[in-house]
């Protein structure tokens, strides 16, 4: 749990850090007690300009997503016999909110969209994130993530 920095990622913006031509730095915070996450991209000075991603996460069982990207249907079991529990995710999107000097301009709900994560502990203070739609490897992005102190 805590809170991250995305040092690197090859995921389209907000999440990498772009808020139409601005640039800003995308954070991760994790709630592990509540099952909470938030994707937020801060754009300085001030904050004047925000992205805020909000989604729930459980434990994930190595069941495939479907393939479209709002279609969470389940798709057949993965063919190892991996433990995913501790290190994979199956993220539920619930809204995007665009907020301008802190007021919200713009929030989005999602309807069931969701995503499988596979987390990677380099040690305590980073971690490499992958995250697609399916579970399958290929259709995975990645995030370079240091703890934010």
């Amino acid at each position: 749990g805590g809170n991250w920095i995305v040092e690197y990622t090859t995921a389209p913006p907000p999440s990498n850090g772009q808020l139409g031509p601005f640039g800003g730095i995308a954070y991760q915070e994790v709630d592990l007690e509540t099952g909470r996450y938030a994707n937020i991209l801060k754009v300085s000075p001030n904050d004047w300009l925000a992205a805020s991603l909000e989604a729930r996460w459980e434990e994930w069982d190595g069941t495939l997503l479907g393939e479209g990207p709002q279609n969470s249907s389940k798709g057949g079991k993965n063919q190892t016999e991996e433990d995913y529990g501790a290190t994979c995710w199956v993220v539920t999107f619930k809204t995007l909110t665009i907020r301008l000097f802190g007021f919200p301009l713009v929030t989005k709900d999602f309807d069931n969209v969701q995503r499988v994560w596979r987390t990677t502990y380099v040690d305590e203070n980073t971690r490499i994130l992958r995250a697609g739609r399916t579970g399958r490897r290929e259709d995975e992005n990645v995030f370079y993530m240091k703890r934010d102190e």
